[in-house]
């Protein structure tokens, strides 16, 4: 079998492709949105590929290499800026996303305009990102590759900006030059991402400036530098030339495309991405494939079995699946309740959370703002105007650093409720399912559970008043014209309003952002749950009905309808093969 990750994940495409076709046939149409869930989460699965180096090393030529096509600018100058997240798409397509969150979409000519130091100096057009489709068959297994700025470059927010990305990557590909040697600044920046614990794939590039010989001596050079002066205690370097892999592929020149020995790179990543991250994306959808194939194949075999039971006994097993289904229908009424309660745990973790940093927020804004004025000498109208900037950019840091934690925190509380409730309602399903099954004689091997949820929401801060221009602002006035002696005692005390306004203002805010994301996760999981279970409950008397209607009717149509069914059980058992087949190439 092919290795590839993008060839196996193919084939579990296929698969799924084959579970959804019987699903249709059966009419189960929340077994087909789960199945299409599955699909989709496998095709939106990315491999962040960053691309590193110093400026003018080749790493925007080496990526319009790699998609084969020269789209990306390239300069003789520092030059790209801004970050660009290049991915599949049918059609080449570019957005441009800004800081402020707007979107545009652009032409390829426009590209230099926003991503380059010359077209976007010091990002005045407040650039955030860029995002490139492109239907190039190397992103299509799900690759995203990240074109970053140039580390060491003269231009300091380039610099920042590949810093900033660090955290979002599963490997990185790190260019190095065969015409300069290693630079102190390309030391520094990978000392400094040896915490990270990225994988580095690392490129001796423009080795067509070299003979075979000097090329050799320059790899050595280039590993002796990375283990004595890094730190590395492996390092295996490709030398390439991006410049003729570019050109092989935009010429179809396979003497080039050799010459280059980009293929040799592309490969060893191709392992990796495999073994790295292949291994558990692919093992996570033939499992959840492979029970999902289990639970179709219960439902098309207690149909197969109702349609050889004389009318009077099937019609007493319904009877005993239908007092079974009540029972365990009371049951996950109860698991509901508990769940309510549980979730009231979330609310109180979340108070405790604010109450704790409005107070600590508090006591430390009014400790420096005591210290700001006992140590200044500026006029009313300027300390007030410089304590009022003061607290507002005090109050955004401190949230700002804070709002993680509890976010953390709170997720963390949430998602040991859901989980509990999630496991329960999987329990209620499979006995279910398990019953339902050995009153027809029959095995439960699988099925597809369900999955705790995730929501998230962009969080803003709001600051300053909201006075009318018709009514002045009293303690402006007493600003300008009392003096300090008597207005500064008179702004300090306005100060320490404003930090407990706008940190309780804050702060509610927050309250009520959660509050509404715990609100909305809940319900999306009571509704989830509840479709789970009234669907497995009413396909199986479904299939049980129809078994009915059909004994009831012509022998003639009991057949038909018998083989019909064993089609679909040798479509689901050949798919149930698949995934054991994908599964072994990397074991669970």
């Amino acid at each position: 079998m092919d290795r590839s990750y993008g060839k196996l994940k193919t084939e579990v495409l296929k698969n799924i492709d084959m579970l959804e076709s019987v699903a249709t046939m059966r009419e189960a149409r929340s077994m087909f949105e789960y199945l299409e869930e599955i699909k989709q989460n496998l095709l939106n699965d990315r491999f962040n590929l960053v691309v590193l180096g110093e400026f003018k090393r080749g790493k925007t030529t080496f990526l319009n290499a790699l998609l084969g096509t020269d789209i990306l600018p390239t300069d003789v100058l520092p030059l790209t800026s801004i970050v660009t997240l290049i991915r599949f798409g049918k059609e080449i397509k570019i957005e441009v996303i800004f800081l402020n969150g707007d979107t545009k979409t652009i032409a390829p000519g426009e590209l230099p305009g926003y991503v380059t130091e010359a077209g976007n100096p010091g990002n005045k057009k407040k650039v955030k990102e860029v995002c490139l489709e492109h239907p190039s068959t190397y992103l299509k297994e799900g690759i995203m590759l990240i074109d970053t700025p140039g580390v060491g470059s003269i231009y300091q927010n380039n610099t920042d900006e590949t810093y900033s990305y660090l955290p979002k990557v599963d490997a990185a590909i790190f260019l190095l030059s065969s015409d300069q040697p290693i630079s102190q600044s390309e030391i520094g920046f990978l000392k400094d991402i040896a915490p990270y614990s990225v994988k580095i794939f690392f490129i001796l590039n423009k080795i067509d400036y070299l003979s075979v010989t000097d090329r050799q001596k320059a790899v050595e050079f280039a590993k002796k530098v990375l283990i004595e002066r890094v730190g590395f205690t492996e390092v295996n370097i490709f030398p390439l030339s991006a410049k003729l892999a570019l050109e092989g592929k935009i010429e179809h020149s396979d003497k080039k495309l050799s010459e280059s020995n980009l293929q040799s790179f592309t490969s060893t990543l191709d392992e990796f991405l495999l073994s790295e991250k292949g291994r558990a994306t692919i093992n996570a959808a033939c499992h959840k494939g492979r029970n999902a194939a289990f639970e179709l194949r219960l439902g098309v075999e207690l149909e197969m079995k109702a349609l050889d039971l004389p009318i009077e006994e099937l019609k007493a097993k319904i009877e005993l699946f239908d007092d079974m289904a009540k029972r365990l229908q009371q049951e996950q009424e109860d698991n509901s309740y508990i769940f309510k309660g549980e979730v009231n745990k979330v609310y109180h973790e979340l108070e405790r959370e604010i109450s704790g940093f409005q107070e600590y927020c508090k006591e430390t804004l009014n400790k420096e703002i005591d210290q700001i004025y006992h140590g200044q000498s500026l006029s009313g109208r300027k300390l007030m105007s410089y304590m009022e900037s003061y607290i507002e950019d005090r109050i955004k840091v401190s949230l700002e650093e804070w709002q993680p934690e509890v976010e953390k925190k709170v997720r963390d509380v949430f998602n040991k409720v859901v989980s509990r409730f999630t496991n329960r309602t999987n329990l209620v399903i499979g006995e279910l399912l398990k019953q339902s099954a050995e009153i027809f004689d029959l095995k439960l091997e699988g099925f597809a559970e369900i999955e705790a949820l995730t929501d998230e929401t962009s969080l803003y801060y709001i600051f300053g008043e909201q006075n009318t221009m018709f009514v002045p602002d009293s303690i402006k006035i007493y600003a300008l014209f009392l003096p300090g002696f008597i207005s500064g005692p008179m702004i300090m005390s306005e100060m320490r309003k404003k930090i407990e306004r706008e940190i309780d203002r804050n702060c509610g805010r927050l309250r009520t952002d959660y509050n509404e994301r715990i609100i909305k996760s809940v319900d999306g999981f009571r509704k989830q749950f509840k479709e789970k279970f009234d669907t497995v409950i009413e396909g199986t008397r479904f299939v049980l009905v129809r078994a009915v209607e059909k004994r009831e009717s012509s022998r003639k149509e009991t057949t038909k309808s018998y083989e019909k069914l064993s089609r679909q059980v040798a479509i689901l058992e050949y798919a149930i093969s698949g995934f054991n087949s994908l599964s072994s190439v990397y074991p669970r």
